[in-house]
This record gives C-alpha cells, structure tokens and sequence, in this order.
C-alpha cells in the first residue's frame, strides 16, 4: 500500500450549489443590462470616469437630504445610467433568472423595497473570480456520512436528552384566537426565563453529544482521528464558462402548507453554480497510509495516532458516502414529487439516475455528496440526531410590559425546506440544493446531463470563433506580406514603373467596386490611361521597356473596366508608338 494515495477527480453538479463566502453583490457596486446580466465592478474604477460625470451626480445624491434607500435607490439609478462605460471595467459578469430581473426592475419603482437588492456571492477564486468549491465543505459532508456509518443505527441522543426534548416540546400549546386558525404560544404555567433556560440546556447536551460522537467514532483529538490522513483538495472550475445564475432562494413545507417564511415573503436571493453540469470542477483527494504508525502512544502512554479498527480507506469512505447520501437524495426526489409534481428538475434528474447512475454510485464508481448552504440539517448530522427547529413567536404581557418569546422545538426531521427557484410566487421548478457528483472524467453518465450538450454547444461556439480570428489573423497576415513585399518592390522602381504601378493599382480596385460592370468612355480609368499614355510618349526620361509596359497595362485593364473597343482605342491612343 502506498504512503500516500492520490485520486484526480472531476466534480458533476447534480442541482444548483452555492457555498457563501461572506461578500454580496450591492447595489453600489453593480449595474445590470437590459438583458438581466448583473456586471459587478470595483468602485474604485469611479474617479477614473469622473470625466462622464458619474462622481459628480453621485455626491449631488449623497448631498439630497433624503433617507438613506432612496440615497441608495438614486445612486444605484445613475451608476445604470453610465452603465455602458462601467460593464468593459467589470470584473464578473453573471445572468439574473427571468423572475429575478422582474423583480429588480419592480424595486426601482419608490413603492418596493430596494434594500433587498443585495446579492449573496458563492465562494470564489479572487485572481480570476471563477466559482471554485472549498475542499473543507467536501470533507466536512464526507465527515458527516462516516459518523453516520460509524454510528451503526444506534440513536446519539441518550435518554436522558430525549427526555428534556419531550419535556421542552410540551411547554407549547396550541390555542384559538378566535378566527379558526390555531397558533402556538408559551403555556401559561411556563415564563420565559425558564423556557430560555430548558433550550439552551438541551442545546449545550446536543453539543456536547456532538463531541462525543467525535470522541467515540473517530478518536477525538486531531492526532488520533483517522480523518487527519484524508486531504482534500479545493474543486478548481475546468470551464471558465462554468454556468451560474442569480435565483431565489424559497423555503416551502414540508406538509404542503405555506411556511412561516411564504407568509412573511421571506427569501434570499444568492449566486447559483447551477444544476446538471458535467466535470464542471477538478480535486484531488489524498489518503495518507497512517498502517505502521496506527496504534501509538507516547511515553504518557497517551495515543497520539488512530487506532487500527478506525483507519480509512477508498471503498470504506465510498462505501460510507453513497449510503448516506444515496437515501436522502431518494427522500428530496420524493418530497418534491409530492410538493410539485411537475419538476422538470425532478423528471431529469430521476432519468439520469435510472440511466445508469445510480448503478455506478451503489457500485462505488462515483462519490455522491451534498455541500453547501441550505442542504438541510438532515443532510448534515447522523440519523437520529435532534434538530432545532424555529416556530413561531408568541407576545404575552408580563409586570406590566409586552415580551416576546421565540418559540422552539427539537425534532429528528426539519418542517420546511429550502429550495431555489426562479420565481417568488410561481417559479417555473423547485430545485434543492447542493447535490453533486465526484467520479473519473471518463463516465459515459456525464453525457446525459443536460449541461453535457450545452457545453458541447458551446465548446463548438468557441472553437468556431477561434477558428475565425485564425482565418482572420492570418489572412491580416498575409495582407500584411503582400503590402510590405508591394512597398518593397516599389521602393526598388524608378519614377516611371511607379507611375505605371499606380495605375495598375487604381484599375484594381475599380474592378473590385465595379463587380464586372464597366465605366462609360471619359470617366475615370479611361482618363488616367490617357494621361498616362501622354506621359510616357512625351517624357524625355522614359525607357523603352517601361513604354512597353504601359502599353500592356492600358491593353489588359482598359477593356476590362470601359466600354469601348480596343482596336479603336490603339489608334486613338497611340498604343503602337510606345512600342517602337
């Protein structure tokens, strides 16, 4: 076995994935174009265009004493309004879904909000701004789906936490305004101060379960946990047409019902790299051999390597992934066959496993994960594990003043979903997100995603634009030889084949503009022929050789470009006495 084993592997996505990176795209600091493409540029570009007056009409702005949106509203309106200087300085250049457009186009107007304008940005590479997806959000999903398997089915949480869960859950009731509808409150028995108090002690018992999961499935401290020997490369794009778009992100029930957030209007609108793209990404995965050092202790007798049974290895970390993951994305396929029906997402994805991918994950050729933000906390934590979940909030009255309280409860299942659309009210598909592929380059599967023909597409695009600017430059090329080899031979004339070269020259390009057509007799060609001929009998200084080649130019430009007939001409212009 080696010391250390390395795999090269390409990322698929399989749904949109975006991973945050703590920057957004502000208002301040991006124009969009008719066609719903946000240009994001430095502001510090802004004074080098001071000329176009752009600082000027801002510091007008800024000097309004009007509220900081509307500020915000009119600075964003004349940073569009010069927007064909700005976008060739930008930076990144990214499409808006149609119903993303809509909606930014409806916030110009005073009745929208526009502080919603802002854009939250997926991770990037700052030298080129290409998407790229960290190693440690990798890791961190292959982390999870080993614990998983490590747990064996056993349920984390021990009876004494499940107990305070059932306790705490039971201080909410449910209770009728008066309208029909039920709402969720704090019973009365119950203050705040204790409910506060009963959550966060079973937040700090399902923290303290955490670490010890990592305690007793994987050794605990750094030296000892086997996952120290797996390193994970960040994904590097392969494409730097790599596909991503501006949507919206939706949270929907998981009954069907209207969440809390649909009722509130609550979303967040993030930068996707979007779904079905195949080898969008490249990584390499190192597995260290940790065999002969398994087992250590120092002179302390304290274990300062992992122990044998929890090494890892390729099939067993494979193995491990695609078993967790495998399932849950059966459960997201299901769910959202049951909330909409018409995915076209879904339909797509389902034929693409039924294809022959799913054959190739249970067999261990591919590496299923989910990553990223908003894959939901049941792809995050180990089967059985409780999560918080946030209800409703609940206003009592209490030593004479209103007080609020945020209402909790722990479950093994979220009640809601995040999902990304395109519309706020009916996006055309639900897509969940984070689902993505790791597997060799060569997989026969990535020709049937639907990004598989696109890019093809677009590769045939780009090759054909290259081949053009080959043509291009080379025709330019060669245009540029004939001219230096013309003004180099030129350069080597006498005055006289000069004058003759001219004419040459003149005919050409007539017969380029005429297209086979021909001038009347007098008009220009004709004209220059005869000036020429008279130049040529009259000077002192012409040769006989550059008399012949006057007469042999007019004899093969003349009936080309006039209409007239040559026999005639030679008499009139005297063509025979040049070449005496």
């Amino acid at each position: 076995m080696k010391f250390l084993d390395t795999q090269e592997l390409v990322v698929s996505t399989l749904s949109p994935v975006h991973i945050g990176c703590g920057e957004d795209y502000e208002p301040t600091e991006y124009v969009v174009d008719t066609s719903g493409v946000l240009h994001r540029f430095d502001a510090g570009i802004l004074p080098d265009l001071s000329d176009a007056g752009i600082s000027s009409d801002i510091l007008t702005i800024l000097s309004n004493d009007e509220a900081h949106t509307e500020q915000l509203r009119a600075v964003h309106k004349t940073l569009n309004k010069y927007r064909d200087k700005i976008i060739p300085l930008a930076s990144v250049h990214v499409s808006m879904c149609t119903g993303v457009h809509a909606h930014y186009k409806s916030t110009q107007d005073k009745k929208n909000d526009f502080n919603r304008n802002g854009v939250e940005r997926t991770s990037y590479q700052p030298f080129n701004q290409l998407p790229y997806l960290p190693g440690s959000s990798i890791k961190g999903a292959i982390r999870t789906a080993i614990l998983n398997e490590r747990i064996a089915g056993n349920n984390p949480c021990s009876t004494v936490l499940m107990r305070q869960i059932q306790d705490f859950n039971t201080m909410i009731e449910e209770y009728d305004p008066g309208n029909g509808k039920l709402l969720l409150r704090l019973k009365l028995q119950h203050t705040k101060r204790d409910y506060d108090r009963a959550r966060k002690n079973i937040e700090k018992t399902i923290a303290d379960v955490s670490s010890d999961l990592g305690t007793d499935l994987l050794g605990g401290k750094f030296e000892t946990d086997p996952l120290r020997a797996l390193k994970v490369s960040d994904a590097a794009p392969l494409d730097i047409e790599i596909e991503r778009e501006i949507r919206f992100c939706l949270n929907r029930s998981r009954s069907g019902r209207r969440s809390q957030a649909q009722v509130k209007n609550l979303y967040t609108r993030l930068e996707y790299i979007l779904e079905h793209q195949p080898a969008a990404f490249s990584l390499f995965l190192t597995l260290q051999n940790l065999h002969e050092i398994a087992g250590r202790r120092n002179l302390r007798n304290e274990p300062v390597s992992p122990s044998v049974d929890k090494l890892l290895s390729w099939p067993g970390i494979v193995k491990a992934c695609n078993s967790y993951y495998l399932n849950r994305l059966d459960d997201d396929l299901a769910m959202l066959g049951k909330l909409y029906p018409t995915s076209e997402w879904g339909k797509q994805t389902q034929s693409i496993l039924d294809a022959g991918l799913r054959d190739q994950i249970k067999t261990g050729n591919c590496l299923l994960l989910r990553i990223g933000k908003h894959g939901g906390a049941n792809s995050n934590t180990v089967s059985g594990r409780q999560i918080k979940i946030m209800l409703n909030e609940d206003r009592r009255r209490a030593n004479g003043k209103e007080e609020k309280i945020r209402l909790y409860t722990f479950d093994d299942e979220s009640r809601t979903i995040w999902y990304c659309g395109d519309d706020l009210d009916k996006p055309s598909d639900l897509l969940p997100h984070g689902w993505i592929i790791l597997s060799n380059l060569d997989q026969i599967w990535h020709a049937d995603l639907p990004g598989f023909e696109r890019r093809c597409a677009r590769q045939q695009m780009v090759a054909e634009n290259a081949r053009r600017q080959a043509e291009a430059a080379a025709a330019e090329q060669t245009k540029a030889a004939a001219q230096a080899a013309r003004e180099a031979a030129l350069a080597a004339m006498t005055e006289n084949q000069r004058h003759v070269e001219e004419f040459v020259s003149k005919c050409a390009r007539r017969a380029e503009q005429l297209r086979g057509g021909k001038e009347n007799p007098n008009a220009a060609i004709h004209t220059a022929a005869r000036e020429l001929v008279k130049a040529a009998l009259e000077g002192a200084d012409w040769t006989t050789d550059e008399k012949h080649s006057v007469a042999d130019a007019i004899e093969e430009w003349l009936p080309k470009l006039v209409r007239i007939e040559l026999k005639d001409e030679r008499k009139k212009l005297k063509l025979s006495a040049l070449r005496l």
